[in-house]
């Protein structure tokens, strides 16, 4: 009886110490790949595997801000609940069935040059096509990356603006996101500009590389509900249960936020604007008594440019609900 005491302790024991093993390697792989792909340091306070429930809970991350600016803490996100897949986790494939984020607060800062603390991340910058002899190192490599659906809260941003003087002035904006819920997520640096942008839109903060950033996103990653047709290589379209004059009003306040309207008639329902240097045709037109079709095209030098069209569509959904 006592060999068989001792033998279950001894699973036991060797069952938890294997546990905490891929826990600090789990830990260790999330710091490494968010610093990879945002260029800001990562650090996690803990983080607990289930591998009966098939569930993360990580508490305390925080991601700091990338070199150039003060060294404080850009997203502060107390908890982070997922439920996983814990075959493919261990196959080095990061498959998340329903992640949760609880974003307490998003630190943004404007140094002294106008330079923005998001637009300094590697996630906002081009990618450069690597040349053909280049190969990279298979060591650090991004795992394969997929979250089924994605549930965001998000509390405030602080805002602190270094152009005006030795002092900051900062702002603070209650952006209060609740569970608002984006599905099919296909990488890392989609999470992250999604985390980035999504409170952006409820401030008067602008940042052209988030918008171009997230605007490139595409179909396959608007809010859940959103569904936006794309018509050719520059344009895409959407219907809404709404009369012609709120729908042709949204457009119009959006455009002039976002760029600057040339020409508009609300007989016709076209309104041309030229947004980040990108010719913009927004056409809307009225179908029923309550339902509105809604239009927007964007070129750039005569090059079609859909994700600009996919954006400002999308902010414009976002502002008719």
């Amino acid at each position: 009886m006592k060999k068989i005491a001792l033998i279950c302790g001894i699973v036991i024991i060797g069952l938890v110490a294997i546990s905490l093993m891929k826990n600090n390697i789990i830990k260790s792989t999330i710091t490494v790949v968010g610093s990879q792909v945002t260029g800001a340091p990562v650090h996690i306070d803990s983080l607990s595997l289930g591998v009966f429930q098939q569930a993360i809970d990580i508490k305390g991350f925080r991601m700091y801000n990338p070199p150039g600016f003060p060294n404080e803490i850009l997203i502060d996100m107390p908890q982070i609940y997922a439920s996983c897949d814990i075959g493919a986790l261990l196959g080095k494939k990061v498959h998340l069935k329903k992640i949760v984020l609880n974003i307490k607060e998003m630190g943004i800062v404007k140094n002294k040059e106008g330079k923005l603390n998001i637009d300094a991340l590697k996630v906002m910058q081009k990618e450069e096509k690597p040349k053909a002899e280049a190969k990279k190192p298979a060591a650090g490599k991004i795992p394969p990356f997929q979250i089924d659906e994605l549930h965001l809260n998000v509390g405030k941003i602080v805002y602190r603006d270094y152009t005006v003087g030795p002092q900051p002035s900062v702002q603070v904006y209650d952006v209060d996101i609740k569970d608002k819920v984006y599905k099919n997520i296909t990488s890392a640096k989609q999470l992250t500009t999604l985390i980035i942008s999504e409170p952006l839109k409820k401030t008067a903060i602008s940042s052209a590389k988030v918008y171009a950033a997230s605007a490139v996103l595409g179909v396959g990653f608007l809010p859940a509900g959103v569904a936006i047709t794309l018509l050719g290589k520059d344009s895409g379209q959407q219907s809404f249960d709404l009369p012609f004059k709120r729908v042709y009003d949204t457009s119009l306040a959006i455009l002039n936020k976002s760029g600057s309207v040339t020409a508009e008639n609300d007989k016709t329902g076209i309104i041309k604007a030229v947004v980040n240097k990108n010719d913009v045709t927004v056409k809307v037109k009225q179908m029923t008594d309550k339902t509105t079709e809604l239009t927007v095209a964007a070129k750039r030098l005569l090059l079609p440019k859909p994700e600009i069209a996919k954006g400002i569509l999308l902010e414009i959904s976002e502002k008719l609900k």
